[in-house]
């Protein structure tokens, strides 16, 4: 596994990414993503990437808060800064800073130039179809997680747990299904 955790995260760059500008208001976000089938976009400002807009941000900064998603700004409700690696970034350090930093998704930035998006579950996902076996995490009272130390009686709870709690619904359990 550790191998797999020191090659560079160039290998998982996903280069079809869209970008909005930060002026935009929300609707227009909104109607982007259901037309492209995606959950997040990279808000640029000045030609340069600062932001990242996801479903989630849409849905608990602005209808929750009862806010007039015409006369929103994306640049009011972005997550910001924006937190980004470059393509040499291992694998372990990039899972690492995106689980410190509670994000799912890392912008790949190659010489000042956004080159594409790198996204956890896809990561996890390529790692569990390796199948590596984890044997470090066995002790005698059962598997522990390698996050939070919780205890679990079998691999299979080990997996759900990672995967509802750390990961998202679906990706240890092989359901690579986008949330709707």
């Amino acid at each position: 596994m550790r191998e797999l955790l020191d090659e560079p995260i160039s290998k998982y760059i996903i280069r079809d990414f869209y970008t909005i500008g930060a002026d935009k208001n929300i609707v227009e976000a909104a109607k982007l993503m259901k037309e492209k089938e995606i959950d997040s976009i990279i808000v640029m400002e000045d030609k340069k990437p600062v932001g990242m807009l996801t479903i989630k941000d849409i849905i608990y900064k602005v209808v929750s808060e009862g806010k007039d998603p015409k006369k929103t700004k994306i640049e009011e409700i972005a997550s910001k800064p924006l937190i980004t690696v470059d393509p040499k970034t291992k694998v372990g350090e990039a899972i690492k800073l995106m689980l410190e930093n509670d994000i799912r998704r890392l912008p790949v930035i190659d010489s000042g130039i956004l080159v594409g998006v790198v996204i956890l579950r896809t990561v996890c996902g390529y790692l569990v179809e390796k199948r590596i076996p984890l044997v470090e995490l066995e002790n005698p009272e059962g598997v522990s997680c390698p996050y939070c130390g919780s205890i679990f009686k079998t691999r299979e709870e080990l997996s759900k747990h990672i995967d509802r709690v750390h990961i998202g619904v679906g990706i240890l359990e092989g359901t690579m299904k986008r949330r709707e």
